[in-house]
């Protein structure tokens, strides 16, 4: 493990702390200042409710969408290391004048600059932001900075509102409407999520892109053979994952009534997710032997680039014996016996790989995506909360 790496781990559990004491005093401040709890006990509250919302809420969609403002290629251990370096500086200046500050924005712009700058250094001013950063999470963002503000000034109206009428039936209306409307709005944020999901599940997104650039090869002109052929297989791939996300449509929007694992199964049985299938699994084997690491290394070590190069060339190789696996043609260890053979296996993750490969099940891995996206929790207290209403 390199000293940078060690740095960036160090700094990550810094701004975590920071952000404790930054941001988490915002949701008892006023518990605190109304003298309803002590603040130990507000802490113990907070702390409480931090802990268990990891496992009630299972898509942890802020982390995600942080993870996901740069591009791969311009996330290099460096701009990491810049990110984090100004996300702590930030929060601590906004903390010590006093000013309310999103702890994630401040992540997502201090990435966004750090990989912007790493890209005009290496490539030049002409370098176009659009490919350096995923623009529509940073104009989402910015934009929600403006509207946060604004949208609960319009809930407390509409709370005080509720609160303030005398007439009881008036009361009961505006609860009910509200609930209702509640009701629709979050069914449609989760459909809306288990779209999305499904359509990076079976790579939709990814072979779109792959299509796409593959159609707009300039070789492809001159009929090269090269390009047609990749530009072939980019359209199938694209065009089945298509039809599977057609197939699957109607099922998602019926997701209350039928759940995750019927989705799956159902998936799974008409071979909606045969595609999808090794491809997933090729990923977690190489990823269990360590394919991650090196591809971060390779953004600044010559060296490694050129590993990773060939790594990731060769551990496409992994699909054929894992295949022969699927088909209980070979066993686990003639199967990673021939992977070893195909691109090297370190031997303190042979385990880790078998363990992987043995405990895969594409079926289960589909449910539990879409479960991600159940806001079932929200729609439950957006239910109960009329009945704590006194009317």
């Amino acid at each position: 493990m390199s000293t940078l790496l060690v740095v960036i781990i160090i700094l990550a559990l810094l701004f975590d702390y920071i952000n404790g004491f930054h941001d988490a005093a915002n949701s008892i401040a006023t518990i605190v200042s109304t003298k309803v709890l002590t603040p130990f006990q507000a802490v113990v509250w907070a702390a409480f409710f931090n802990i268990i919302a990891y496992w009630i809420f299972q898509d942890h969609a802020v982390a995600n969408t942080i993870s996901k403002t740069v591009f791969k290629e311009f996330i290099t251990l460096p701009v990491i290391l810049s990110g984090l370096l100004a996300a702590i500086f930030w929060n601590l200046l906004t903390w010590w004048f006093g000013i309310p500050s999103s702890s994630s924005h401040t992540l997502i712009g201090g990435f966004a600059g750090a990989a912007i700058m790493h890209a005009i250094l290496d490539k030049g001013l002409h370098v176009s932001w659009a490919k350096i950063v995923e623009s529509d999470t940073i104009i989402k963002t910015i934009l929600f900075i403006f509207l946060a503000p604004l949208i609960g000034m319009v809930i407390a109206i509409f709370i005080s509102i509720v609160t303030i009428v005398r007439n009881m039936w008036l009361r009961v209306g505006i609860i009910i409407l509200s609930t209702f409307l509640t009701v629709i709005l979050f069914d449609k944020f989760e459909t809306d999520k288990i779209h999305e999901g499904v359509v990076k599940f079976i790579k939709l997104d990814k072979y779109k892109e792959e299509f796409e650039k593959s159609q707009n090869n300039p070789l492809i002109k001159q009929n090269d053979s090269s390009a047609n052929a990749s530009f072939l297989k980019s359209k199938k791939k694209f065009e089945t994952a298509q039809s599977n996300f057609e197939t699957l449509h109607p099922l998602i929007n019926d997701y209350d009534l039928l759940g995750a694992d019927s989705i799956a199964s159902y998936a799974y049985s008409h071979g909606l997710l045969k595609d999808v299938e090794i491809s997933r699994l090729k990923d977690e084997v190489r990823n269990a032997n360590n394919y991650l690491v090196l591809e971060a290394l390779a953004a600044e070590n010559p060296v490694k680039e050129k590993e990773y190069g060939i790594a990731k060339i060769q551990t496409e190789l992994y699909k054929e014996p894992l295949q022969a696996y699927l088909n209980h043609q070979l066993s686990i260890d003639s199967a990673i016996v021939l992977m070893n053979s195909v691109y090297p296996i370190q031997p303190q993750n042979i385990e880790k790989v078998k363990s992987k490969i043995s405990k895969f099940n594409i079926q289960k891995s589909f449910a539990k995506d879409i479960e991600k996206s159940d806001n079932g929790i929200i729609h439950l207290i957006s239910q109960e909360l009329p009945n704590q209403v006194d009317i």
